[in-house]
């Protein structure tokens, strides 16, 4: 990217840049290109400057694709680690809204980001929570079971926990015996199971996982999860 003029415009302060001149490979066959089949401007927000909102006015180019066998004919030439496909931030704004949303969802989190001057809604704020990718985990050697209510009385689900470290291993819905066994089945590898006095988990422990230690846990599961370190993720039911 190259910056070809900075704007004073009061309250917002507008970058002017453009890509650079250099060939770019099509997205469906790989071969690069150089012919510009034409220009079009994004106008994506970037990380405030003393409380002012910075917009940058990127223009970037529309290329055509030399092979003529390729699916893609035409295709607008992207910006890894700045401008991402579809997004109207600029990437490391995009990174400072979704640390605060993580740590305050969305309405505490549009109010603190007002207050650093981004402008961001509280359902933008929940949309961008939600976008967050959850770390892969693996399967926990000692696993807490326990149900939970969505709605009492009505819906419920079942939460799956590494009673090592307290971190989520799953979220799953209704809290059946089929339910919790399924997923034992599909993730071979816990030695010890901790659950609470559901006998529907207890037959599924049986079912799936003969050779387990198969624990009754009296401590409420909500208990692990909100005295553990970082088991305040998205997704997961914290105690309180």
């Amino acid at each position: 990217m190259v910056i070809e003029d900075v704007e004073d415009a009061g309250d917002t302060i507008v970058v002017r840049a453009r890509t650079r001149s250099e060939p770019v490979a099509c997205p469906g066959c790989g071969e690069e290109t150089s012919h510009v089949h034409g220009y079009h401007e994004r106008t994506p927000a970037d990380v405030p400057v003393d409380g002012r909102r910075v917009v940058v006015k990127m223009r970037v180019r529309r290329m055509r694709c030399p092979a003529l066998d390729c699916q893609t004919q035409t295709f607008r030439e992207q910006v890894p680690g700045v401008l991402e496909r579809y997004q109207r931030r600029i990437t490391r704004l995009t990174g400072q809204v979704s640390a605060t949303v993580r740590e305050l969802a969305g309405r505490a989190g549009s109010r603190l980001l007002a207050a650093l001057g981004i402008s961001v809604s509280r359902h933008t704020a929940l949309r961008a929570l939600m976008a967050i990718r959850l770390p892969d985990l693996g399967v926990p050697r000692v696993l807490g079971i326990d149900d939970f209510a969505l709605r009492k009385g009505l819906v419920y689900a079942t939460i799956l926990i590494d009673a090592e470290t307290g971190r989520r291993a799953g979220v799953l819905e209704g809290r059946t015996a089929a339910v919790a066994e399924d997923w034992l089945r599909r993730h071979p590898g816990v030695e010890i199971v901790c659950r609470d006095g559901s006998g529907g988990n207890g037959e599924a422990v049986k079912s799936a996982l003969p050779d387990a230690c198969c624990a009754s846990m009296k401590l409420p599961m909500d208990g692990l999860v909100s005295g553990a370190d970082g088991a305040d993720e998205p997704g997961v039911p914290s105690g309180g």
